[in-house]
């Protein structure tokens, strides 16, 4: 767990931690120089529970650095990742353990509540977890993931990635085709305003259809910048994975080698084959599988273009 100013929740989620059915060997909890009562919490627990190891940070790390420091900490053979705010279910860890075998990652569903009246949605559907579809954005949440601590060793490959830790990790462990997923709620996700990603859920009111088409045609150019940048991210980070392991040299990696030279392409010969590439591998591309064939063509021949609103946030925020 890494935490931050987190003395509101905190101790909600270290007492179901604690709950735990499945024994665990080390809570293991970095703080990135709190101002509030977390570290007097922490320490609270820690003398009062001989395997809580808390350890405070010398200067501000940021929330990958975080992680990625307390991650190299754990000594057990599996590593689960904890926020400081939600509440996990009980036998969270023992249902994860029970599953992940050999895989790098096992993932579940956390299903999101609201504390200070912060919109919330839930999307109950199993998400599809094929590396073409986690290039894009990622499906499992980090406050969810139990990894194989094997998987850390591959991290270096990913270099200065910009994005977000928990999309690292499984990005990795899908690369490997080697991430399972739980239906079960295993986590009680607490969206508040105050959160580092507290981010509200895009209404599909007022900006969709038509508005959103013309969205995404006057603002292409801004937006395929966007979307080269990630997709060099992708194939350079995918590269060098190669390099390290056998493990990576799989037919899902290939395949997203091939979605990034066509995102890092321009003319509109590269777009037909990225949208005959989408059509032909719709289902590994969207996010739960479209049951009728009709829609489902539809939706991968509009999806090169679609897929460009993933970035429509950086354009607002700026």
């Amino acid at each position: 767990m890494c935490t931050y100013n987190g003395a509101f929740y905190l101790r909600e989620q270290m007492e179901s931690l604690l709950a735990q059915t499945y024994p665990l060997h080390e809570i293991i909890v970095q703080d990135d120089g709190s101002t509030d009562d977390t570290w007097e919490i922490l320490q609270e627990y820690a003398r009062n529970y001989p395997h809580v190891k808390i350890f405070q940070n010398l200067g501000k790390h940021g929330i990958n650095g975080n992680f990625f420091s307390a991650l190299q900490r754990a000594s057990g053979d599996y590593v689960a990742i904890c926020d400081q705010d939600d509440i996990w279910e009980s036998d969270k860890i023992a249902k994860q353990t029970d599953s992940i075998g050999d895989s790098f990652m096992c993932g579940g569903f956390s299903k999101p509540f609201s504390s200070d009246g912060f919109p919330i949605k839930w999307d109950a559907r199993k998400p599809c977890l094929h590396l073409l579809r986690l290039s894009f954005l990622s499906e499992i949440p980090g406050h969810v993931q139990l990894i194989n601590r094997d998987l850390l060793d591959y991290l270096p490959a990913l270099g200065e990635c910009p994005y977000l830790y928990d999309w690292q990790l499984q990005f990795m462990a899908s690369a490997a085709e080697s991430l399972v997923f739980r239906e079960d709620v295993l986590v009680n996700f607490r969206r508040h305003s105050n959160a580092a990603t507290a981010t509200k859920p895009i209404s599909n009111v007022g900006f969709s259809g038509f508005r959103t088409f013309c969205f995404l045609v006057r603002n292409y150019d801004c937006l395929h910048r966007f979307a080269s940048v990630r997709f060099s991210h992708v194939k350079s980070s995918l590269l060098q994975l190669q390099k390290q392991s056998g493990c990576f040299k799989t037919e899902s990696v290939r395949l997203v080698l091939q979605l990034a030279d066509y995102y890092t392409s321009e003319g509109i010969l590269n777009y037909i084959r990225l949208t005959l590439f989408c059509i032909k591998h719709r289902e590994k591309i969207f996010h739960a599988p479209e049951p009728k064939i009709w829609k489902s063509i539809l939706r991968a021949f509009y999806f090169p273009l679609y897929s460009l609103n993933y970035y429509r946030g950086i354009i607002k925020s700026q």
